[in-house]
């Protein structure tokens, strides 16, 4: 879906971009101007107010040092080189005081008139002072440090100003004795012309002068509140020993002020050049649009009614405006080309679109018919699944049976070898044994070859699975022979207690051996039982897997057929105390066959476990490879509806195709070429 055209006007357009563009410029360059300049502007102001206080500072100096020549001059004005002590007196007491002094004393170190044991003074004012001086500073510091100048802190004065008491060295010879007198002048400073520091600047700045206690001496105490909105600046300024401070203060906004007059000032210009370069990019704007509204005029002409890609934009110059006249042309030539390759190229196009439709149609068709034979393969392949799973059941049946068989006859071969080794105990008391066990045992040889025939035959029948079916007949039939056998070995056992009872006492030991051979007749008719059992059991589950197993038939009736002479020949040992050595031999050799058939018997059941074993595994493969089978024609089927439906959407799109080309035909010939 197209976006709806809007109605714009460009001058309009360019006009606010060329505005944005301006306003960001101006913007930039008022930031610039304003937080650019502030720290300069600042910078400039505090070094103006630095100056105005290094100028304050040195104003204070200056005063100071000429208090001190003034003082000087004063003292050489008073005393003489070689002078005396009473002259000094009446030449102070007449001398005037110097300016910017309230008064002038004089004194000798070695004199001590007053109060506390030092000199007395003598001052300008005509009088002499007794109080002392011994706890002055400057008299401490003249005795210890013998220093040239001292200054103390400003004090009350006794007159109610303040002073500050300065004191300079003084020294003469005494013309009379020619003796060096040490002393001092001490004039006491007024501070009423230190005011004169505290002088103001700009609109709001001030000078503070503060003594070396933190006082202030001259102008405000700016320093007692502190003050957020004003800017400070501060100085030492130094008198011989003492350290005063000179303070200078001004409003901050006084500061900004020049920074806000600058701003505003830029702000004001800024938005005169802003408005002229607007007007300037209108006007260059709309002469340019001017130029495009011609070229659009020419453009309309083109399209004329009847579509004619013959006409071309008239140049009459070579300039910008021009090229893009060249440019349209140039369009113009190129779809005047497109259009005629398209009308070439368009009966090209319906020729190969029907070509298509038939091709589709006939792969429709074909897929049809693949779907139809895969429907058929996949319930095909179904059905032999569920075989395969019915299979797989009974032939784990059986193998479960098999199993349970194995451990029946490991219980089995252990009863034997116990019997066995009761019978070789009744053998060691019976001294002839042969005749008739030996033909039992050879009728027993032939019957395990009969067995041996029948496992071979049944071997052959139906691969594993027939094996199984043979093997498990053969194992009943062993069993009943196995029965037979412990029932006539019970039979023997009983007649050889009854012969043992006849014998009396040298029957005893033989009783107790024959006791013994009837047990383990009951264990082993018992044991054969269960055996029997269970191989009923896996019988029935042969039977479900195979119908038939008659190939092993005759081999048992041969079995059968031993197992009645061994029949015979046990009776004959009833006759006679004799025939029961033999029977007990006899007896013997059965329980050995016994055992071999239980291997023989044992190894068969594993065959038999590992044949059904092998018969699962194959089983499982076929089960895997029929699910691959199954997934796999799943895939072809999806594979062929997806094929379907792209041909159905192949067909539509086709069709599609064609009637778009006959649109562009007709569209085609609409136009001049």
């Amino acid at each position: 879906m197209s976006k709806k055209e809007r109605n714009e006007t460009l001058l309009l357009k360019y006009g606010i971009v060329a505005f944005i563009e301006i306003v960001v410029i101006m913007t930039a360059f008022l930031y610039a101007t304003t937080h650019l300049t502030r720290k300069p502007v600042r910078d400039l102001y505090s070094e103006s107010i630095e100056s105005i206080l290094n100028q304050s500072v040195e104003n204070a100096e200056t005063w100071f040092k000429n208090q001190v020549e003034v003082l000087k001059v004063f003292q050489k004005a008073c005393i003489n080189k070689k002078d005396n002590e009473e002259n000094l007196k009446n030449t102070i007491k007449a001398k005037e005081k110097p300016n910017g002094y309230e008064y002038v004393m004089l004194f000798w170190d070695h004199a001590t008139g007053a109060k506390d044991g030092g000199p007395e003074t003598y001052n300008t004012k005509g009088g002499i002072s007794k109080v002392g001086i011994l706890s002055k500073e400057y008299w401490k510091m003249h005795k210890e440090k013998d220093v040239s100048v001292w200054l103390e802190s400003p004090r009350q004065s006794n007159a109610g100003g303040i002073t500050m008491p300065l004191f300079i060295k003084s020294e003469f010879t005494d013309d009379a004795t020619g003796e060096r007198i040490n002393g001092g002048m001490v004039g006491f400073l007024e501070l009423d012309p230190i005011n004169v520091l505290a002088k103001t600047f700009y609109k709001t700045g001030k000078i503070s002068v503060y003594d070396d206690t933190g006082t202030v001496r001259a102008g405000d105490d700016v320093l007692a509140v502190e003050d957020s909105s004003r800017l400070l600046f501060t100085k030492e300024c130094h008198m011989a020993n003492k350290t005063w401070t000179v303070v200078a203060t001004v409003d901050k906004k006084e500061v900004g002020k020049i920074t806000d007059d600058l701003r505003n000032t830029s702000l004001t210009g800024g938005f005169i050049i802003a408005i002229i370069l607007l007007a300037c990019e209108l006007i260059i704007i709309k002469i340019m649009i001017g130029k495009f509204d011609s070229i659009k005029k020419n453009i309309d002409n083109l399209n004329t009614g009847d579509k004619d890609l013959t006409k071309r934009l008239q140049i009459n110059h070579n300039n910008e405006i021009s090229m893009v006249k060249k440019s349209v042309n140039t369009f113009v030539n190129t779809v005047h080309e497109t259009v005629k390759q398209i009308g070439s190229a368009n009966v090209e196009l319906k020729s190969t679109f029907n070509n298509v439709k038939t091709s589709l149609d006939e792969t429709q068709t074909n897929i049809e018919n693949i779907s139809s034979e895969i429907a058929n393969a996949t319930k095909t392949l179904a059905d032999e699944d569920n075989c395969v799973m019915n299979t797989s059941d009974s032939v784990t049946n059986i193998s479960n049976s098999i199993r349970e068989l194995n451990e029946m006859i490991v219980t089995q071969a252990d009863a034997i070898t116990q019997a066995s080794a009761s019978i070789e105990q009744m053998i060691g008391n019976i001294n002839s044994v042969s005749g008739s066990v030996e033909k039992m045992a050879a009728e027993f040889s032939s019957l395990n070859a009969a067995t041996n025939d029948g496992i071979a035959k049944n071997n052959v029948v139906n691969n594993l699975l027939q094996v199984v079916l043979t093997q498990s007949q053969s194992l009943q039939d062993t069993n009943r022979i196995i029965s037979e056998i412990s029932s006539q070995t019970n039979l023997l056992s009983m007649n050889a207690m009854i012969e043992s009872a006849h014998a009396g006492e040298a029957g005893k030991g033989f009783a107790v051996v024959a006791e013994e051979i009837r047990k383990l007749a009951d264990t082993s008719a018992a044991q054969s039982k269960n055996i029997g059992v269970n191989l009923k059991e896996i019988a029935v589950n042969i039977n479900k897997v195979v119908e038939s197993s008659t190939a092993s038939s005759k081999s048992f009736e041969e079995v059968s057929e031993k197992t009645s002479n061994t029949s015979e020949l046990v009776n004959a040992i009833k006759c006679a105390m004799e025939e029961q050595s033999e029977g007990s031999k006899q007896i013997l050799d059965v329980l050995s066959t016994m055992k071999e058939i239980s291997n023989s018997v044992k190894t068969s059941s594993r065959k038999i476990e590992s044949g059904t074993n092998d018969i699962l595994g194959a089983i499982s493969s076929l089960k895997a490879s029929s699910n691959n089978m199954s997934e796999n024609f799943d895939m072809i089927v999806s594979t062929t509806e997806a094929t379907k439906r792209t041909n159905a959407l192949l067909n539509n799109l086709a069709k599609e195709m064609a009637d778009a080309v006959e649109n562009i035909s007709k569209k085609i010939n609409e136009f001049k070429v």
